[in-house]
C-alpha cells in the first residue's frame, strides 16, 4: 500500500470512529442526573405555589420550581407591595455536601447561605453578615414542612457571637390549589 492508500485509510477510519469515540468520551464526563440523586430532592417539600402569611396577613406569594435538569429550586418571591420582590436559588453542591441559598430582591439587598436539613422536611441555613462595627450578624433561616402541610419560614439571628438569639419573623406558606 503507497502513501496515499495509507493516509486515505487513516483519514476514513478516523471519520468512522470519531463521533462514537466523542459520544462515549462525553458520555464518561457527564455527571449523573440531578433529578436521579436523592439529595437534589430533599427540598421538593417547597415545590409549587405558595401564599406567604405572617400571622393573619398575607404578604406575598412564593413560586418553588424544580430549573437546570433538577439541580436547582428556583424562588420567584412577589410581594404584595411595590417593593421587596426577589429571586432565589437553591442546590445542593456535591463536593461539599451541603444546600447553598442565593437571594437577590429588587430593593438590592443580596445574601447567601449554607443549608443543612436536621430531619426529613426541615432545613436550616446559615449566614454571617458583616456589621459596620466589625462584628458578624448570624441568621438562621429555616424552612419546615408542618404536619397539616404548611410550610414554616422562620428567621432568628445574633450579634454578640452567638450568645443570644432574637426572633427576626415567622412567616407561614399555604399552598395553593
Amino acid at each position: 500500500m503507497n502513501v496515499r492508500g495509507l493516509v486515505t485509510g487513516l483519514m476514513l477510519a478516523v471519520l468512522l470512529v470519531s463521533p462514537f469515540a466523542i459520544s462515549a468520551a462525553a458520555e464518561q464526563d457527564k455527571p449523573s442526573s440531578c433529578d436521579k440523586d436523592p439529595a437534589y430532592s430533599q427540598q421538593d417539600f417547597t415545590l409549587g405555589t405558595w401564599d406567604v402569611f405572617n400571622k393573619d396577613k398575607k404578604i406575598a406569594q412564593v413560586s418553588m420550581e424544580k430549573a437546570l435538569n433538577g439541580c436547582a429550586v428556583r424562588e420567584t418571591w412577589k410581594s404584595v407591595n411595590p417593593t421587596g420582590n426577589g429571586m432565589g436559588l437553591f442546590t445542593y453542591s456535591r463536593a461539599l455536601k451541603q444546600w447553598k441559598y442565593f437571594w437577590v430582591a429588587d430593593t438590592a439587598a443580596t445574601t447567601d447561605f449554607n443549608g443543612d436539613f436536621k430531619a426529613a422536611n426541615d432545613v436550616l441555613y446559615v449566614t454571617e453578615i458583616p456589621q459596620a462595627d466589625g462584628g458578624k450578624r448570624v441568621r438562621h433561616w429555616s424552612l419546615t414542612l408542618l404536619p397539616d402541610g404548611t410550610v414554616r419560614e422562620f428567621s432568628v439571628g445574633s450579634s454578640d457571637g452567638q450568645k443570644t438569639w432574637m426572633n427576626e419573623y415567622e412567616l407561614i406558606w399555604h399552598k395553593q390549589g
